[in-house]
């Protein structure tokens, strides 16, 4: 049997997006648990993981994500502020704030930083999927 087609990766700084859904949060049970849904909901993406902003820069540099699933509150640099920063260097990458504070302050800041969309971690399971369908790219390279 014939290996299947290979995608060379970019050079370091390329302009491309990649299959992938970046999840940044710090408690490993919460991305685990992300991760498990999305593997099912969304097959032909991979899944990358950061615990804090500054991680979640660091994989930006790697490899840019299709999306990133940012969380608030994390350790060091704050979520509102590594989304700025995403914003800012990846104009393209859509960046959604998943949060269990669901505040007006808090969706306010969200948008200031750029965020494509904020959502309740309390109504992710009926709201965060439609919202990725519309985020995401139609079809997704090859892995």
């Amino acid at each position: 049997m014939e290996p299947g087609p290979r995608r060379t990766a970019p050079a370091p700084g390329a302009d491309t997006v990649s299959a992938t859904i970046l999840i940044v949060d710090d408690h490993p049970a919460v991305r685990r648990s992300l991760r498990s849904w999305l593997v099912k909901a969304l097959p032909t993406y991979e899944f990358s993981e950061a615990v804090n902003g500054e991680e979640a820069l660091a994989r930006l540099g790697e490899q840019r994500p299709a999306l990133v699933l940012m969380d608030i509150n994390l350790p060091g640099m704050s979520g509102i502020e590594a989304t700025r920063r995403i914003t800012a260097t990846a104009p393209g990458v859509p960046v959604v704030i998943v949060s269990m504070h669901d505040t007006e302050a808090y969706r306010q800041d969200a948008a200031a930083a750029g965020a494509a969309a904020f959502v309740a971690k309390e109504r992710m399971g009926f709201e965060l999927l439609p919202l990725l369908q519309r985020l995401l790219p139609p079809t997704a390279p090859l892995r």
